[in-house]
């Protein structure tokens, strides 16, 4: 499919040259993550990630398994990814960014940004490679139809490449219709669909429950070829804004869907490289998630002298069902540690599933005050209804109610004109990360969890350098696979930490993004007590550094970027036994502007993990994935 696909790169690109509209808007071509960075604490733009945190690890949690996730500020309760060819990037919502925002929440908060059509046609085009031997092409489209209406969208199709030696090919599109009939109303509706078929499995490595697995030879396929999965997701939804009488009014519904066909895992049980070691494969009947989401906000906003208020009327609302389980495990013959070993395909014989059902609703009110030159304060308060009922294959199990009352405040004060310091402290009720794929009630989902969060720090802006620094401390139950091999909850988690991000331009033309996180992650509960676990929880790194940076010299068509990510100690196994090693990374990359027929484009050059460093990453109690090996991408974006 390589092949095909770089033949379409080049028909796609010439055929766009010739549409070239001259007074289109640039779009993918002034994609630069590090030049758009608000601050180190996590963003996403044109499909590059960049800063400390990202959608899946905020703090040591998850936002996206919380269900901390948001559409342009609206909430979302998110089933399957959303497709780069309907979001354009998205933020972190942590910190300093979340003072001031209605309702944060404990696990931090992940905010999407739709592609919207914008009042000039535009037409973009990418073309990839890399030396993988992955491809991709993308185009992306933009139409006023008047000048209050717009429609867009995109398409994307890709045979990607992963660092295990495993692939898959990927299809996206998506489309948006704006509509703007006066400047007190706004309305979007969207939809996408990604289609991942013939996805190979990569193989997870079982520790022996006291080190890392060997080191094994990167790119090379340890799994199954029989042993794949097909995916499909679709999103789709409306966002309207609106003023009625003085009111602000927002409101949002949405559909999320992810529907993966049968599928497969692979597990490899670690051993001195090249000895048998043991293997097990096992297969599931597919799954099934899907919601229907949707949030309604009312707002006020009037000022008394210098104090400007906000209040606003916040309810929102899911209806979540999965379907999942019923798989089962084979032992594979064993096979020489690190080498492939390919057996035909067993039979497997499927139990029957697991359904699950969540009900829940929210209503509360959020009043902000904002002090000219001084600071402003937030206040919150929301009831919440949760029911979530279960049924396996011997009977429902008993559903779980929870009907908190939930509160959150948080201050910021203008100490000096440079100078601003922060606080806050919020209760939560999020969801818990499903069970993992080593637990023999895998995808299972527990209750939701009542959590907690308190951080204060202070915000400097220095010339042109922002500078932020700050404390957390986030409490909450802690679910995690127990010696029977069963995710169940262990006790109580509790992380407290320092973070810091630096961004802005210290001289013309360099961009400089930088963080770091120190976090100290601990356990509480009986089974600490006892000794059936350890204290730390399981991959949860001490500490995180990353430093960015992007320079363009004044007047040149080329930039050059740097990035550097180091990531701590690690715990691999729920004893605390297995002590994972840190590791370091280097990326740089180059950017040249130039034009083609009169368009803008970019050529943009990436090398990821530049020097080859080899590290483990956690994928549960002591099962591991090895680290990405050096990359080589090549990318050109041409704005039409």
């Amino acid at each position: 499919m390589t092949d095909d696909l770089l033949r379409a790169s080049g028909i796609m690109l010439a055929a766009s040259i010739v549409l070239v509209a001259d007074d289109a808007r640039a779009q993918r071509a002034d994609d630069n993550a590090i030049a758009d960075a608000e601050d180190a604490f996590g963003s996403n733009d044109g499909g590059e990630d960049l800063g400390l945190y990202g959608p899946f690890d905020v703090r040591g949690f998850s936002p996206i398994d919380a269900g901390n996730v948001r559409i342009e500020g609206v909430f979302f309760d998110r089933q399957g990814d959303l497709s780069l060819r309907l979001v354009e990037g998205n933020r972190i919502r942590v910190g300093p960014s979340a003072t001031g925002y209605a309702f944060p929440a404990p696990s931090g908060i992940v905010d999407y940004r739709l592609r919207t059509p914008g009042s000039e046609a535009s037409l973009s085009g990418v073309a990839q490679v890399n030396s993988f031997g992955g491809a991709l092409v993308e185009i992306d489209a933009a139409l006023p139809v008047t000048d209050q209406f717009g429609i867009g969208g995109g398409f994307s199709a890709s045979r990607s490449e992963y660092a295990s030696g495993n692939n898959a090919d990927i299809t996206n599109m998506a489309a948006v219709a704006a509509w703007r009939p006066s400047t007190d109303m706004d309305a979007k509706l969207f939809w996408s669909r990604t289609r991942i078929a013939d996805e190979d499995i990569f193989p997870i490595i079982l520790g022996d429950g006291r080190t890392t697995p060997s080191r094994l030879v990167r790119r090379r396929f340890l799994g199954q070829h029989w042993a794949d999965v097909e995916t499909e997701r679709f999103n789709y939804g409306a966002i309207v804004r609106t003023t009625v009488g003085g009111f602000g009014v927002r409101m949002g519904l949405f559909r999320s869907v992810n529907e993966v066909r049968e599928g497969h895992n692979v597990f490899l049980h670690a051993a001195a490289t090249g000895s048998p070691a043991a293997r097990t494969v096992s297969a599931y009947p597919g799954r099934h998630g899907a919601s229907t989401s949707g949030e309604i906000g009312i707002a006020r906003e009037f000022a008394t002298g210098r104090l400007t208020h906000r209040v606003q009327f916040i309810a929102r609302g899911r209806k979540q069902d999965r379907r999942y389980g019923g798989g089962q495990g084979i032992e594979l013959p064993p096979a020489p540690f690190g080498r492939p070993y390919y057996v035909e395909r067993p039979v497997f014989r499927f139990a029957s599933q697991t359904t699950d059902a969540v009900r829940q609703w929210s209503a509360g009110l959020s009043y902000q005050a904002d002090y000219s030159e001084v600071g402003e304060l937030s206040l919150g308060i929301q009831k919440v209804g949760y029911r979530k009922s279960v049924t396996t294959a011997t009977g429902p199990r008993p559903v779980s109610r929870d009907n908190p009352w939930l509160f959150n405040v948080a201050a910021a004060m203008n100490a000096t004109s440079r100078l601003s310091l922060f606080g806050s402290y919020t209760r939560g009720l999020e969801e818990s990360d499903v069970a993992p794929e080593i637990a023999l009630n895998r995808d299972e989902a527990p209750p939701a969890l009542n959590t907690r969060q308190l951080d204060a720090g202070a915000k400097l802006r220095a010339g042109p350098i922002n500078i932020i620094a700050g404390a957390f401390d986030i409490q909450r139950p802690y679910y995690g696979v127990d010696g029977a091999s069963i995710f169940r909850r262990l006790g109580k988690a509790r992380h407290r930490g320092v973070e810091a991000s630096l961004s802005g331009q210290p001289l013309p033309g360099l961009t400089v993004v930088a963080g770091g996180t120190f976090l100290r992650a601990r356990l509480f509960g009986d089974e600490v007590a006892s000794g059936a676990i350890g204290n730390r929880p399981v991959d949860v790194p001490a500490r995180k550094l990353v430093v960015s940076a992007d320079w363009r010299p004044v007047s040149s068509a080329t930039s050059i970027d740097l990035t550097v990510e180091h990531v701590g100690p690690n715990i691999g196994d729920t004893r605390n036994e297995v002590r994972v090693r840190p590791y370091t990374t280097v990326d740089i990359g180059l950017r040249h502007r130039l034009t083609i027929a009169g368009a803008p484009a970019v050529i943009r050059v990436q090398a990821t993990n530049v020097l080859n460093s080899y590290g483990w990453e956690v994928a549960g109690d002591n099962a591991f994935i090895y680290t990405q090996p050096r990359q080589v991408i090549a990318r050109l974006a041409v704005d039409f």
